[in-house]
């Protein structure tokens, strides 16, 4: 049961993640999957079975209610490939496949918090130390890349997220990745800076206060941490990629069209074949 509860989650990333590669909440992913977190602190044998326990009926809500949406998602999806691809419909696909992101947050934080009681004072500085380490490693990584570089893998990235869907592409194809790549303002020193804002609410929030739970489930997407700076840059990249993802499908081959209608048939399978599991 944990094993093919656990799929269902990290399928459903996969697949959200890849509707949506520029989305700023997938930075904190690391944070918020429930088995990620004894790679940030170590728990004794009853937290195990208790993180186990807590976890069954948020699957059960997941499979239940969301991927229903996933299926219903990739059908719309489906639908316009049959005409020319207005920017409305990526719009409209790219609006869902976020709304279900925040969904999963919200419930992967209510999830958290009877877990967070149950830490000792030493498992949450643990914790929260194991947050920054990872963060001044991100630091190091990213902020040391010029502007080219910068560039050079934003235009990887979306290659390789296209090709898994379409496949190989042609020069226009690739010079379109190419200009879109360039046009995308950098972010990743402000993400680092949203980070390090992230973990300092958190010691403040994991002190556990009178009123602690409520900040807890007040720290996603609807906390004051993202400066309007920061989600207008987000908001900008998104608009390159949609209309990326526009010109980019209504020059598909039949090939690629091939390619893309059998890669979305086996996601909705899968999705199927996950909800009818019990």
């Amino acid at each position: 049961m944990k094993e093919i509860t656990k799929k269902i989650l990290l399928f459903s990333l996969v697949f959200l993640v890849g509707c949506s590669s520029t989305t700023f909440i997938y930075n904190r992913i690391d944070f918020l999957l429930p088995w990620y977190l004894e790679s940030y602190v170590d728990l004794n044998q009853e937290q195990r079975q208790n993180l186990n326990e807590l976890l069954e009926p948020f699957f059960e809500w997941h499979r239940e209610e969301e991927l229903p949406i996933y299926s219903e998602m990739i059908g719309d999806l489906e639908l316009i490939l049959d005409e020319k691809i207005e920017l409305s419909s990526i719009e409209s696909i790219t609006y869902d496949v976020e709304q279900a992101w925040f969904r999963l947050e919200d419930e992967m934080i209510l999830w958290a918090i009877p877990m967070a009681r149950d830490l000792s004072k030493e498992q949450i500085e643990e914790f929260l130390q194991s947050m920054q380490s990872k963060t001044l490693q991100s630091e190091k990584k990213y902020l040391s890349r010029n502007l080219q570089t910068y560039q050079n893998d934003n235009y990887k990235r979306i290659r390789k997220n296209l090709r898994r869907f379409i496949g190989g592409m042609n020069k226009d194809q690739l010079d379109l990745i190419s200009s879109a790549s360039q046009e995308m303002i950098r972010v990743d020193d402000q993400w680092i800076n949203n980070r390090k804002a992230l973990i300092e609410k958190l010691r403040l929030i994991l002190r556990r206060d009178e009123g602690w739970e409520l900040a807890l489930t007040n720290i996603t997407h609807r906390d004051d941490l993202v400066s309007d700076n920061y989600r207008k840059t987000y908001s900008h990249n998104i608009k390159i990629n949609q209309q990326l993802f526009v010109e980019i499908l209504n020059s598909r081959t039949e090939k690629q069209d091939e390619k893309l209608r059998t890669q979305l048939l086996r996601y909705k399978t899968d999705i199927n074949n996950l909800i009818a599991r019990k």
